[in-house]
């Protein structure tokens, strides 16, 4: 059986990365544009590309191991909150609640960061079987004061 401390560990770690990013890469981009003029290749790969490519491993790394201290805590039926939005394949919308969320991370074709409002960051999440759902809007406020009530 899996340490319910350590993996709740690792959630947060996880998602300290997926919020830096989430917070931060708006405003680095803004200070590399306005500081960094001409080309920048190697810096601009790591500010615009491996960033984000570290953003969805921590992303999909944590809602791996919060599925697995669900399937041990059973904590779908504490966390009862609306995490999102959820865009079924005949393009109707449901909620996206705590169990799903972790399904739509998981089976994701690709993630989308949606940066442009700073008080709001969200993540899309692009479904790989688009016939039953086609994307998945996670509200990353609301993530963080889920996993905020997690101890570690």
């Amino acid at each position: 059986m899996h340490k319910t401390p350590e993996i709740t560990r690792l959630i947060h770690e996880n998602l300290w990365i997926v919020i830096s990013f989430a917070f931060g890469q708006p405003a680095i981009a803004k200070f590399v544009d306005a500081r960094f003029k001409g080309e920048w290749k190697y810096l601009n790969k790591t500010v615009y590309e491996r960033a984000e490519i570290r953003a969805d491993r921590a992303l999909l790394e944590m809602a791996t191991q919060l599925r697995v201290l669900d399937d041990a805590e059973q904590l779908n039926s504490h966390f009862t909150q609306t995490m999102g939005v959820v865009i079924q394949g005949d393009g109707s919308k449901t909620e996206l609640h705590f169990r799903d969320l972790t399904n739509k991370i998981m089976h994701a074709e690709k993630f989308e960061w949606e940066l442009s409002d700073p008080d709001n960051p969200k993540v899309l999440c692009h479904s790989n079987d688009p016939a039953r759902w086609k994307s998945a809007e996670i509200n990353l406020t609301t993530l963080m004061a889920l996993i905020g009530m997690l101890m570690h």
